[in-house]
Formats: structure tokens, sequence, C-alpha cells
């Protein structure tokens, strides 16, 4: 997709991000954990006042129920549309919001905190924005340098399908609306670019996305490259055990 860079899904899903996934996932193709499923989890890592570090932050939908817990949350985020709304809500002045490219959190993060991070985490499949194998394994690299000894490394994200194939399906229909979601898949490259397209009596309008989808095994040779080691691997927030047919996971890599 000509012209799409690290910032350009979140500029352009920045308004609707709340409408549209708000605490239960709303829209969401895939099933995604709670704010307070996912927040009780990672203080139950961090540990009472522990550092955490959200990628992908985008308006808050963790990061405000992380630090309602006592958490020291920094949010790092690509969009600066993103940042602006989560900055206008009330409570974000107790988090540490920083903009950057989660390819490279390392170079961003060590410029705004001395102390590494008991916990790094990425949600809602957001590590699958970072739409190439480098800039995947280039994440991890710098997760692994802003760990404590002994943090935590936790990603939320769907188990890539084999059956899945080019096509149209249909979001939402209403007296007033339709929106589609229309994607190609490049299984070679293990891409899928895609739009969400919102056709109203008013107009169109469209917001594009790409990512580089990975099976929980290529995740876990990649963090093995980047020094991490296996934890833990649940199906959802809630410890259902995952299994082959889980079509999501919660992952954790420790730093040893």
């Amino acid at each position: 997709m000509d012209g799409y860079g690290s910032e350009t899904y979140g500029e352009h899903f920045a308004p609707v991000y709340d409408e549209w996934y708000g605490a239960d996932g709303g829209l969401a193709v895939t099933r995604i954990g709670s704010p307070d499923e996912v927040a009780d989890a990672v203080a139950a890592l961090a540990g009472p006042a522990g550092r955490v570090l959200e990628l992908g932050v985008g308006t808050g939908r963790l990061a405000l129920p992380l630090a309602d817990r006592g958490l020291a949350v920094t949010g790092l985020d690509a969009s600066p549309a993103m940042l602006d709304r989560l900055r206008a809500k009330p409570g974000a002045d107790r988090l540490t919001l920083v903009e950057g490219d989660m390819a490279e959190p390392a170079a961003v993060a060590t410029g705004i905190a001395d102390d590494t991070f008991d916990v790094v985490l990425v949600g809602f499949n957001t590590f699958f924005n970072l739409t190439s194998e480098a800039a995947q394994q280039s994440c991890l690299g710098g997760v692994a340098a802003l760990l404590a000894p002994g943090g935590r490394f936790v990603l939320e994200g769907f188990v890539p399908a084999p059956e899945a194939h080019d096509g149209v399906t249909v979001r939402d229909v209403s007296i007033d609306r339709v929106m589609l979601n229309v994607v190609a898949i490049d299984e070679e490259a293990q891409t899928i670019t895609g739009q969400t397209i919102e056709m109203t009596s008013d107009g169109n309008r469209f917001f594009p996305y790409v990512l580089r989808y990975a099976t929980p095994d290529q995740l876990d040779a990649m963090a093995g490259a980047a020094g991490l080691e296996v934890a833990d691997r649940t199906e959802d927030w809630r410890g259902t055990a995952f299994t082959d047919d889980s079509p999501t996971h919660v992952s954790t890599w420790v730093l040893p």
C-alpha cells in the first residue's frame, strides 16, 4: 500500500477508535480482552507500583486502567492523533506518553526514563501492525533491552487461520450505514492489506491497515533470538488453556 507508514493506522482510526472498539472490542474482527481483564493480569505480573511500557498505546484503552491499579505506565505510539485523543482524557496526566515507532522502542524509551520496565505490553493484535519480519524482530530486540531482569513481555494476538483468503465481509448494516471489510492476503509475505469502509448517505470513509501476521511458533523463535524465553501462553486473559484450535493467544516471555 503506497504511502503507508508506522503512523498511518492511528492517524486514520483515531477519530473512530473508541466508538468502534471501546471496552468490549466492539467491531473488532477477533475477540480481545477487556481493559479490566488485561489490567488485572498485567498488574499481577508487574507487582505493586510496577513499571509498564505499552507499545501502541492508542487512545488509552488499556493504559488508563493500568494506571488505575497504581502502575507507572509509559505509552508509546507513532500516531500524534491517537496521543492527542489520549491526552484529552481524564487521568491521562498520570501517564508518560511518547510519540515514536515501536519497531525501535529502546531508542525512544531510554530517552524518557533511566529505569527498565517490569512488563512490556502490546495488546489487541498491535504487534502485527509492524509490517515486516525485520521490524518485528527489531521491536523484540528493543523490548529485551528495556526489560528488567525477570521482566515480562506480554503479547495479545490472533492465531493466523490457514483457510483465510481475499474477500469482502460485512461488518455492520443499519438503516443509514453499511460497513465492509476488504482484505487481500499475501501468504508468502504473511501480510494482510485491508480497508474498513464506512458507507453512508453523506459519503464513504476509508480506514486502511496493513498487518504482518506470525504464528505463535514464529513469535517464539523471534523472541528467542532476542534473548527472551517462553513463560506462558493461554487462549485469553482469563487463563483458558491454549490448544491447536485456539483462535487467539496471550503469550508471555521472560528476560532471564
